[in-house]
């Protein structure tokens, strides 16, 4: 009787505690895969608890960057809510950092402290970060206050100009500057364009790899330094209308009261100033791009520097540079002036003045120049100076050292983005055992990341060759 007194006290002590350890807590959650739901209880079971949907992207982003990230992410993918994480994310949202290694991609920046850097290869990461950088992006980071609504630039013809932002709708009636909205990723803002150089099958074939709206944009007929069409302007209907500081038509466009932004980069400092200012214009992604291309420019230009310090002045190449005569020369205040000296020459023509200057041949003679550039545009050819007679008095003819400069678009002995592969060729040709760049490589490097082409072995060969 004992034993069963003390089993049935036992069994009532055993049955109390595990009472309580369920009531705690305390026993080990059975498998989720085994366990019985009500849904499973009753087919008519409808769940109140909310389930948590699974957020397209999983993003990991510095505590500053959340807001406008989340701004971003409601306005691309209509009202849904990002997911923040601290490991392994889809999309890394980051400061851009400091420009050292220029041989790379760049960053898309929606912010002038905020990059996007994809995790994993996802057409939804892509698309997303296409539109963080886009116009669309731009107005939606204005509208939730985190960009400027308009900001005030001074133009390079000294005009404080007022933009509003962000800019869709340009008018380029400068090439030079055309060029420039190519490399600051902002090509998709045109409504019309003029273009350097693009006019030969070369430059219009690669204008329409470039760009496939180019055919429809181009509007070198209408808009140029010297000509502007008033009435398609104002069909155009631009926010912006870019021009050079010489235009002969500025007073006629006040009619539009359009802003108009105007450009004069005739020195290596001015052309590092008007790409800076052309990216402020379209927004911070731009001014990234901008700021990068100016980094490459003075690399470059300091390789070149370094080594030229080795070269006396006295053993430096005189080189005068042609125009689309071969008697009408750059005179010392235009930018190809600048290109000789940058790539280490001296331009024989330096004491000139102005523009464009017509001269006769006793005047080169006299100046006897070790190299003779003509440029590749209104007709010039090397031709017209070695198959004259009478240019054969010059060494420069006699030794074979008549060169075109070269182009693909955009001729590199202007005051576009493209110059730097002209000061690359140039010192190439001027000092072939001091200078270690290489036009191929840099070309191919350059229109990848400012102008998102893929430059074919073929046309870098033909534009980096001295013929």
């Amino acid at each position: 009787m004992k034993k069963i007194k003390y089993s049935i006290i036992l069994l009532v002590i055993i049955s109390s505690l595990v009472i309580t350890a369920c009531t705690n807590g305390d026993l080990e959650t059975p498998n989720p895969e085994s366990t019985i739901t009500d849904a499973e209880v009753d087919p008519d079971f409808e769940s109140t608890e909310p389930i948590e949907e699974q957020a397209r992207l999983l993003i990991k982003a510095e505590p500053d960057l959340i807001e406008p990230v989340t701004v971003l992410y409601k306005a691309f993918f209509n009202g849904e809510s990002p997911s923040f994480v601290q490991n392994d994310p889809d999309l890394l949202v980051a400061p851009p950092g400091e420009i050292v290694d220029l041989h790379h991609e760049l960053p898309a920046v929606f912010l002038n402290d905020g990059a996007m850097y994809p995790q994993n290869d996802n057409e939804e990461i892509e698309a997303f970060i296409q539109f963080a950088v886009s116009v669309d992006g731009q107005q939606a980071l204005i509208n939730a206050g985190l960009l400027p609504e308009s900001i005030d630039l001074t133009d390079q013809a000294g005009n404080i100009v007022s933009i509003n932002l962000p800019v869709r709708r340009v008018l380029s009636a400068y090439g030079p500057v055309t060029a420039m909205i190519y490399s600051v990723d902002a090509e998709n803002r045109f409504v019309s364009a003029s273009y350097l150089g693009a006019r030969d099958p070369l430059g219009s074939s690669v204008m329409e790899k470039v760009d496939s709206r180019f055919p429809d944009i181009q509007g070198n007929e209408s808009f140029s330094q010297s000509e502007f069409n008033i009435e398609e302007a104002a069909m155009l209907e631009p926010d912006l209308i870019i021009g050079n500081a010489r235009s002969g038509w500025l007073e006629t466009v006040a009619a539009l009261d359009v802003p108009v932004f105007l450009y004069d980069a005739e020195t290596s400092e001015a052309l590092k100033e008007a790409v800076l200012l052309t990216g402020q214009i379209f927004g911070p992604h731009s001014t990234y791009q901008a700021d990068a291309w100016v980094r490459y420019y003075e690399s470059i230009v300091g390789s070149i520097e370094e080594k030229m310090a080795e070269i006396p002045v006295e053993d430096r190449v005189e080189v005068l540079f042609t125009g689309t005569e071969p008697l009408r020369v750059a005179s010392g205040d235009m930018f190809q002036s600048y290109i000789i000296e940058t790539a280490g020459g001296i331009s024989a023509s330096s004491e000139l003045e102005g523009y464009w200057n017509n001269i006769n041949l006793e005047q080169v003679v006299i100046w006897d120049p070790d190299v003779i550039i003509v440029p590749p545009y209104g007709g010039a050819s090397v031709e017209a100076i070695t198959e004259s007679d009478e240019w054969q008095i010059l060494d420069a003819v006699k030794d074979g050292k008549v060169y075109r400069m070269p182009k693909l678009v955009a001729p590199w002995d202007t005051p576009a983005p493209d110059a730097v592969l002209g000061i690359i060729w140039m010192a190439q040709q001027l000092y072939p055992e001091q200078i270690d760049l290489d036009c191929s490589t840099e070309a191919e490097f350059f229109y990848n990341t400012f102008f998102d082409y893929e430059i074919t072995d073929e046309e870098i060969a033909k534009i980096c060759s001295i013929n």
